[in-house]
């Protein structure tokens, strides 16, 4: 029963709004579909929706954090004109040459869900990231041994809500170059956050079943993310030698992904993904784990 609750949660909040690694294609017109092995271009107008069946996991890098299960990925898209939706990443695109797209987009901000098991990001492949032991340091470097945090303690971590600017840039190759930049317009964190990425696709034969995709990505987060999430402060503790005040930095994520069709809508797909956390986050008392990663195998269907 607890299975079956837990699989009609995950549908709802995966559908209702999704939060990413800034993992949407960001465009509005007709564009290859590089997560699926089909030769077939996103339709002006309509709703795609897909769903995979299989095993994965997510782990998360805090210290009080649960790892996460995979076993539904649900997956929706719609692209009209200039208006676009793709698994929770809301946008408004313009057309500066046929390779070139700028786009207005808002979206959930990932890094609170490290804080929240039911966030929609913990359930999508595209937008999560083994896990090292790493040790935990204040502003002085000092190991946070003498006086312990205690995890239930500590303030609520809330969601946030992101928006700014993409630009996507589309090459001959299947190559898609990315770069955003966002801030908070929820008033969570009160600071800014942007990505770099890099993403390539290939396919043995136009019609072979076979895709293979790769992707590389540079986050950046602003101090005041850092410390909202990853800081600790009076909110959390009344010893002031807890304290940490991290700064800004870069995450590093790198991805690759297979698909094999098998029918017009039946396809076996698996996807890894690590990241590798920035030292202001890696050395927070809240963290336990230098890297988290997410990997999934199984069948999809689309609809």
């Amino acid at each position: 029963m607890i299975k079956y609750h837990c699989t009609l949660l995950l549908l709802f909040f995966t559908l209702s709004v999704n939060s990413a690694e800034l993992s949407a294609v960001g465009v509005a017109e007709p564009v290859l579909t590089l997560d699926s092995n089909k030769d077939s271009m996103a339709e002006i107008g309509q709703w795609n929706f897909s769903l995979g069946l299989g095993y994965g996991h997510r782990t998360n890098p805090l210290h009080f954090g649960k790892d996460t299960p995979l076993y539904v990925l649900p997956s929706l898209s719609y692209y009209g004109e200039n208006i676009y939706f793709d698994d929770g990443v809301f946008g408004y695109s313009v057309e500066v040459t046929p390779q070139l797209y700028v786009s207005a987009i808002t979206q959930l901000n990932g890094h609170s869900a490290n804080f929240s098991r039911w966030h929609p990001s913990n359930f999508l492949i595209t937008n999560a990231t083994k896990t090292l032991s790493s040790e935990q340091f204040n502003e002085t470097d000092e190991p946070h041994i003498n006086n312990p945090i205690n995890m239930s303690h500590i303030a609520k971590r809330r969601w946030a809500v992101d928006a700014g600017f993409q630009v996507n840039y589309f090459t001959q190759h299947n190559l898609m170059m990315q770069l955003s930049i966002l801030g908070d317009i929820s008033g969570v964190y009160k600071g800014l956050n942007g990505q770099l990425k890099l993403e390539k696709a290939w396919r043995i034969a136009p019609a072979h079943p076979l895709s293979i995709k790769l992707s590389g990505s540079l986050q950046w987060f602003s101090q005041e993310l850092a410390s909202y999430y990853y800081g600790l402060s009076e909110r959390d503790s009344n010893y002031q030698g807890q304290y940490y005040r991290p700064d800004g930095g870069f995450n590093t994520t790198f991805g690759l992904s297979a698909n094999y069709q098998l029918y017009s809508n039946w396809r076996i797909a698996m996807s890894y993904k690590v990241t590798t956390l920035d030292p202001a986050i890696r050395h927070s008392p809240l963290t336990k784990t230098r890297q988290s990663c997410t990997y999934f195998i199984g069948a999809i269907y689309d609809f």
